[in-house]
C-alpha cells in the first residue's frame, strides 16, 4: 500500500474504466441518434431510402452498447462502431446534398469520440482515417467524380435539415462530454476519499507507532532502576563486603522490595498492553494512603543506598476513592525515582499525601539542584535529554513526559514548583469534586 500520493496504475486503471463507461454511453447515444435523425428526415421529406438506412443503422449500436455491458470488448466494438458510422456517413453522403448537406457536422463527432474514447497509436489512425475519408468524398464531388442529386424540395427543407442535425450533434457531443466530465468527477472525489483514507491510516499508523515506543521507554524505564539496584547489591555480597547478618539483611530487604516493585512492574506492563490495545484505564477503589505507603515501600532501597530517606506525612482524611490505580503508581513511582536520582547523597525526600473529599494532592520535595528556567519548558516534552544523577545515574529524560502523558489523559494535574528553600517539588493533583 503507498501512502501520502497517488498509485500511477491505479489512476490508469481508473481512466481505463471512464473511457469505457463513456464508450457505452456513446454507443447507447449513437443509436438513438440514428433513430431521431431517421424520424427527422422523414418528416422533413427526405427519400424514404436515407430514412430507412438511418433507422437500420441505429441497430449495430444498440447491439454495440449492449455487447459491451454485457461482454465488455470496448476498444474493439467502439472501433467497429467508428468504422459503421463512416461508412454510414459516405454511404448518405451523396444522397444528403453532399458539401451542402449536413453530413459535415459529423466529422467533429467522430473526431471528439476518437479522441475520447480510442487508446493509443489507434486514436491517431482512425483521426487521420475520418479526415481522408471526408476529404475523398469532397473533392470527389467537387471534381465530379459522381453526381449529387439534390434531395430536398426547397430551402426551407434545407434548412430544417441543418437545423435538426445541428440540434442532435450538439446535444450529443454536449451529453458525451457531460457524461465524460461527470463520471471524472466522481472518480476524482473517489480518489480524494481514498486518499484521505490512505492519509488518515497513516496518521494512525503513525500515532500507534509513536505510542508502541513511548510505551516500551517507559516499560524499560521502569525495569533499569530496579534491575540496577539488584545488580549492584548482589555484586557487593559477592564480593564479601558484608558479614553475614547484613547479607540476611539485605536479602530481607530484597525480598520485600521484590514485592513491591513486582506489583509496581505487572501494574506498569498492564498499562502498557492496555494502551496498545485502546482500552480506557480501569478505575477501582483504594485506600489512598495504603496506594502511596506501597509505593513510597517499594522505593527505600534505591534510596537507602544513597543514604537517604523517604520521609512520608498522609495527610487529611484516611479514605478509600476510586482511582486508575495502576496509573497513578507508574506516576508516583517516576516521581519518587527521579526524586532518589537526583537529591544528593544523604539527603531526606518528602512526600506529602493530602486527602479531602474534593481532592487528592501528592507532593514530592526533592531538595536537589532547582531546575535550571531554560529548562522549565521542556520538563515534560518528549525529547531524548541524556541527564545525570548526584551519582552520574544515566537517565533518558523519557519518564517525566510520559507520566505527563498518562495524567492528561486520566485528567489529572501533574506540574513542578521551583523552591529556593525546598528545592523541586513535583506535584500530582485529582479532582473529585465533580
Amino acid at each position: 500500500m503507498r501512502f501520502g500520493f497517488f498509485d500511477s496504475e491505479g489512476l490508469q486503471g481508473d481512466l481505463v474504466k471512464l473511457q469505457d463507461k463513456s464508450a457505452e454511453i456513446f454507443a447507447l447515444l449513437a443509436g438513438v441518434l440514428m433513430i431521431v435523425l431517421g424520424f427527422s428526415d422523414f418528416f422533413v421529406g427526405l427519400s424514404s431510402f436515407i430514412v430507412i438506412v438511418k433507422l437500420s443503422f441505429a441497430i449495430p449500436f444498440l447491439t454495440g452498447y449492449w455487447a459491451m455491458r454485457r461482454w465488455g470488448w470496448h476498444q474493439q466494438i467502439i472501433q467497429v462502431m467508428l468504422f459503421l458510422g463512416l461508412l454510414i456517413a459516405a454511404i448518405n453522403y451523396p444522397n444528403n446534398e453532399g458539401f451542402r448537406g449536413p453530413t459535415l457536422y459529423t466529422i467533429f463527432i467522430f473526431s471528439a469520440v476518437t479522441a475520447i474514447l480510442i487508446r493509443g497509436w489507434q486514436r491517431f489512425f482512425w483521426l487521420g482515417f475520418t479526415f481522408l475519408l471526408y476529404s475523398l468524398l469532397f473533392y470527389g464531388e467537387v471534381s465530379g467524380w459522381y453526381v449529387v442529386d439534390s434531395q430536398y424540395s426547397s430551402l426551407e427543407n434545407l434548412f430544417w435539415d441543418h437545423w435538426i442535425t445541428i440540434l442532435w450533434c450538439g446535444l450529443f457531443v454536449f451529453l458525451g462530454i457531460y457524461v465524460l466530465l461527470k463520471n471524472y468527477s466522481i472518480q476524482n472525489e473517489a480518489l480524494l476519499k481514498v486518499q484521505k483514507e490512505k492519509d488518515e491510516a497513516l496518521k494512525k499508523l503513525e500515532d500507534l507507532n509513536l505510542k508502541k515506543n513511548q510505551l516500551l521507554a517507559l516499560l524499560s524505564h521502569d525495569l533499569k532502576s530496579p534491575v540496577a539496584v539488584l545488580q549492584s547489591t548482589l555484586e557487593m555480597v559477592d564480593q564479601g563486603l558484608f558479614d553475614q547478618d547484613e547479607v540476611n539483611l539485605i536479602l530481607g530487604d530484597l525480598k520485600n522490595q521484590s514485592v513491591h516493585l513486582n506489583r509496581i512492574l505487572n501494574n506498569t506492563l498492564g498499562w502498557v498492553m492496555a494502551e496498545m490495545d485502546g482500552t480506557k484505564a480501569q478505575k477501582s477503589p483504594i485506600n489512598v494512603h495504603e496506594l502511596t505507603e506501597e509505593i513510597v515501600d517499594a522505593m527505600r532501597v534505591p534510596a537507602h543506598r544513597k543514604g537517604q530517606q523517604i520521609v512520608l506525612q498522609k495527610l487529611g482524611e484516611d479514605m478509600v476513592c476510586d482511582l486508575e490505580v495502576n496509573e497513578v503508581k507508574i506516576i508516583l513511582k517516576n516521581l519518587l525515582d527521579n526524586a532518589v536520582k537526583f537529591t544528593p547523597t544523604g539527603e531526606n525526600i518528602e512526600v506529602k499525601a493530602q486527602v479531602s473529599k474534593e481532592k487528592i494532592e501528592w507532593r514530592i520535595f526533592n531538595p536537589g539542584h532547582p531546575i535550571p528556567e531554560n529548562l522549565h519548558g521542556d520538563i515534560f516534552e518528549f525529547k531524548v535529554k541524556s541527564s545525570l544523577g548526584t551519582r552520574s545515574e544515566k537517565g533518558t529524560g523519557l519518564g517525566l513526559p510520559l507520566c505527563k502523558k498518562i495524567a492528561d489523559q486520566l485528567e489529572l494535574s501533574l506540574g513542578f514548583e521551583v523552591d529556593s528553600d525546598a528545592g523541586n517539588i513535583f506535584f500530582l493533583e485529582k479532582d473529585l469534586s465533580s
